[in-house]
């Protein structure tokens, strides 16, 4: 007997090394849009593989004012679908793994539809279930006003479903100015439903949007009302994740795009002086490894590049960046 439980005690010491000893993957939300606007998800997909990345966020969105603005493409990754569709068949073929818009599936107001009529249901039919890597939650939560009812009911319907699909949640980051979270009582209250909303998922982490400082003008826990830069913002978010989320898979969305590449080219001449919007670069090559890099050694489980979708121009270094970085942290 005691022979029989040493066994199964080195065993489940040697599955928990595996899993801890287990590389950060890595995922985009979205691509540049001059690559995006082909919906050639072959040379998408296979572009995505080459460089390491193996998880896919379906976002087109390519402008945030003064009006947002998609190319709309997001509809070819929900129901209705097909199983042999141009998009799954290269999903399949690259071994690529959606993350799926639960925004997209279900309403934080609506009523839910019945279970034998779930689009994620359908969604797992077309793509496999080998090609979902989870199920995107409300986007940012406790910044965008969702009730933390809608947030469990979108995950106790993801485990109806399927057991086996994770439920991710990204959060919005502090920022210091007025109506956010510029005092302490207000950033108290906003980390607290933070916590609160992350209770409904089993991978959380924050969009870290840190560059240039004065421009996100991010908070960080444990730097109280200081402006933080982008090593200070993973250190902070990382870290309160791991203080307050013990035991729960996390994950980093990280900067892949400039502040001046989601406004609308006249509109923002019109409301920026040249100097701010010189300013509004994007991350260079060294801090896109750099924030990377502190992610995976405090703890992050997931990697995502978000914002490429605002890269039009197809001289920008950024994307190649990005492939690259990602490329050197998989291989």
């Amino acid at each position: 007997m005691r022979h029989v439980f040493v066994t199964m005690f080195a065993l489940l010491v040697g599955a928990l090394a595996a899993v801890q000893a287990r590389p950060t993957e890595f995922g985009v939300a979205g691509v540049p849009k001059y690559i995006g606007e082909s919906r050639d998800y072959e040379a998408i997909f296979a572009q995505l593989q080459a460089a390491g990345v193996d998880i896919f966020f379906p976002v087109f969105q390519y402008q945030e004012a003064p009006a947002a603005a998609t190319l709309g493409f997001e509809v070819d990754f929900v129901p209705p679908c097909q199983h042999d569709s141009a998009v799954f068949v290269a999903l399949r073929r690259h071994k690529i793994r959606l993350i799926v818009p639960g925004g997209l599936l279900y309403s934080p107001t609506g009523t839910l539809p019945a279970p034998e009529n779930d689009p994620l249901r359908a969604l797992i039919g077309c793509a496999g279930r080998a090609g979902i890597y989870g199920v995107l939650s409300f986007d940012e939560p406790a910044l965008n006003g969702i009730n933390v009812k809608a947030s469990r009911r979108l995950y106790e319907r993801v485990k109806l479903v399927d057991p086996s699909l994770p439920v991710l949640m990204v959060q919005s980051p502090m920022v210091i100015e007025p109506g956010r979270q510029d005092s302490a009582e207000a950033r108290e209250a906003y980390m607290s439903e933070v916590r609160r909303q992350s209770e409904f998922a089993d991978v959380v982490g924050f969009s870290i949007y840190p560059i240039p400082p004065l421009i996100a003008k991010l908070g960080s826990p444990g730097h109280d009302d200081q402006i933080v830069d982008h090593q200070e913002a993973v250190e902070g978010y990382m870290g309160w994740l791991d203080a307050n989320l013990p035991g729960k898979p996390t994950m980093a969305v990280l900067q892949s795009f400039a502040y001046s590449d989601q406004f609308e080219r006249d509109y923002l001449t019109q409301v920026a002086p040249p100097d701010v919007i010189a300013a509004a670069r994007s991350p260079n090559r060294d801090e896109l490894q750099t924030m990377a890099q502190m992610s995976i050694d405090r703890g992050a489980n997931l990697v995502i590049w978000y914002g490429a979708a605002f890269i039009s121009d197809v001289d920008s270094v950024l994307w190649r960046d990005i492939l690259a970085v990602s490329k050197q942290m998989t291989r």
